[in-house]
């Protein structure tokens, strides 16, 4: 398994969140097309939508453009209209196509980190879920975050949708909850180092007495925010607890606190009237158990085909 992380070369420098058009269900199906190197007319042929005027291609160039933006892809000619190959493909290699999205959209930086910071901002307000309402929304993201750019309607239109089919979020007709899918975190845990002088690493789906605090901290910064603070003992936030309460009902995973409580986490109940410190629980050490083969723990876009 390769851990170098290796940018893109001549990426664009349109906003993740202004590729409007992009939807997780082409980017994967896009993505996954791309063996070797791959001419772009032969994507747009396969992937274009027939209409009375011809084919639609729009859209899969922009699907294209997105994907070299995020470093999955790259032009071996130098033009991402011409030829498209992977990059990074050896980076996590078994690792699902939502989670390793979201792991190479957090990886941009500067004012591309914008797209990650949605999450957080919305982490921010406390609660499981927040109002749907773009306005609500954008008030939110002016409050909590500083871009030199404009929060439209159509950029949170397209993060809502994109993280919404990755299993980031779930958007119902008046809010969206703000739980990851149990697939997704279940494999951001499995992914995560869980010891001092490790690397992340998917390859090892059974873990025994990893180190919580370390787990969480690689998620924080590498794939999606899980704290509401991070000042002192760290607080999971209201909506990644009730996830790992589940998981946790269920076996999947196992959380303790053997011994002295040294880099615990506090992890609030599931009553949020009673999140006051004494009623919340300390967690040091995590093992991590196999996925179950049912629909709950399924990513969005695969039990939307299961289904069909």
């Amino acid at each position: 398994m390769s851990t170098t992380y290796t940018p893109a070369n001549s990426k664009p420098d349109q906003l993740l969140t202004g590729y409007i058009s992009v939807r997780a269900p082409e980017l994967k199906h896009i993505y996954n097309a791309i063996q070797g190197t791959t001419s772009v007319n032969e994507l747009t042929n396969k992937f274009g939508r027939p209409t009375t005027e011809g084919l639609q291609t729009d859209h899969v160039e922009e699907t294209v453009r997105f994907l070299n933006a995020v470093d999955l892809v790259e032009s071996p000619s130098g033009d991402i209209r011409s030829t498209v190959e992977r990059i990074n493909q050896d980076h996590f290699r078994e690792l699902p196509f939502e989670a390793r999205l979201l792991y190479h959209c957090i990886q941009q930086d500067g004012r591309q980190t914008h797209f990650a910071a949605v999450y957080r901002a919305l982490l921010s307000e406390g609660s499981r879920t927040v109002s749907e309402g773009r306005d609500d929304l954008k008030t939110v993201l002016k409050r909590e975050t500083d871009y030199n750019f404009s929060w439209t309607k159509k950029k949170i239109d397209m993060w809502v949708t994109l993280c919404d089919q990755l299993g980031l979020i779930t958007e119902t007709d008046h809010d969206l909850i703000l739980s990851p899918c149990r697939a997704l975190l279940h494999d951001a845990l499995v992914l995560a180092p869980t010891e001092a002088n490790e690397e992340p690493d998917y390859n090892t789906v059974e873990v025994e007495n990893g180190e919580f605090r370390r787990v969480l901290d690689w998620i924080n910064d590498n794939l999606f925010a899980v704290y509401e603070e991070r000042a002192g003992t760290p607080h999971v936030h209201p909506a990644i607890a009730d996830v790992l309460r589940n998981m946790e009902n269920v076996g999947v995973i196992s959380l303790s606190s053997p011994g002295d409580s040294q880099n615990a986490v506090e992890i609030p109940p599931e009553d949020l009237d009673d999140d006051v410190r004494g009623n919340r629980r300390d967690a040091t050490r995590i093992s991590i158990h196999s996925r179950p083969d049912e629909t709950a723990y399924q990513y969005p876009l695969t039990q939307h085909l299961t289904r069909q």
